[in-house]
């Protein structure tokens, strides 16, 4: 009964605190920089891909199996043609410079909203702040970077290694792969993010809830957009856009539950051990 008591009294306060902080405008504000960092960081990886063995396919893939909503691939693969067309390698310090800039904003937006969460004040410097939000951003671009030399690994032992089907999925290991690339990073983003020290421990049940939350809202709205809403037909070009920014308005909105529910789990346990 303790238990049960103890979860309804943990969602009563993530109710409270969802309207309380803001979360649908923090969402809101954070899809505006994801967006805003979405074409310069597609001109950084198409100019990257030029030195690498990986393609345009490997990430479409990596996408397509992490449940990226078909209207939101639209964009992106629409963009990258446009800017495969026009490829100009000589860019590619520039649009990692803009990229990590913009991308560093949307991160920022969200340390900003787990201080929040935590009740605890920015007190680490703004150049710091922007350091961490910079080098988180370096971190996820590792491991999309890692992701894509996995799945070359994967389709290499499914090809040419004789591995029986029954054991060996290549989708199965894409999703494996892509579900754990989430998870990690909102356990970085969750442990180092706000300014209070915390532990694996207290973060990882809010990392394991952002990660199945956002696979469930992309599968969701991507069946939604399949069978009861065409944006294309009804905006035109514009349409793929603005179900671009809906997907990651709410992808930041799970991100930022993901927060709250680690800071009211640590806020009950530091209550029953004080």
């Amino acid at each position: 009964m303790r238990s049960v008591a103890r979860r309804c009294n943990v969602l009563k306060l993530l109710v409270k605190r969802f309207n309380e902080h803001g979360l649908i405008d923090l969402g809101a504000q954070c899809a505006y920089f994801f967006l805003l960092s979405l074409f310069p960081f597609l001109i950084f990886v198409i100019s990257l891909l030029s030195f690498s063995p990986f393609t345009f396919n490997d990430v479409y893939r990596l996408l397509q199996i992490a449940y990226v909503p078909p209207g939101v691939l639209d964009v992106i693969e629409n963009q990258w043609e446009v800017l495969t067309n026009n490829q100009n390698t000589g860019i590619l310090s520039l649009g990692l410079l803009f990229t990590l800039w913009t991308a560093s904003l949307a991160l920022n937006s969200i340390l900003r909203a787990l201080n929040l969460a935590y009740d605890v004040t920015e007190r680490r410097g703004l150049v710091l702040a922007r350091l961490i939000s910079i080098g988180l951003t370096i971190g996820m671009f590792a491991v999309v970077i890692i992701a894509l030399s996995l799945q070359v690994v994967g389709s290499f032992l499914k090809d040419y290694i004789a591995i029986d089907f029954f054991i060996f999925d290549a989708d199965l290991f894409r999703w494996l792969l892509s579900t754990a690339i989430i998870f990690s990073v909102l356990l970085i983003l969750y442990l180092v993010g706000p300014n209070t020290r915390l532990g694996i421990k207290e973060v990882y049940l809010g990392a394991i809830f952002a990660t199945m939350g956002w696979q469930l809202t992309s599968f969701g709205f991507s069946i939604y957009l399949n069978r009861f809403a065409d944006y294309s037909a009804t905006y035109g070009t514009i349409g793929t856009v603005i179900a671009l920014m809906i997907w990651f308005h709410l992808s930041s909105i799970i991100i930022l539950i993901g927060g709250e529910i680690n800071a009211i789990l640590k806020e009950e346990h530091d209550r029953i051990f004080r």
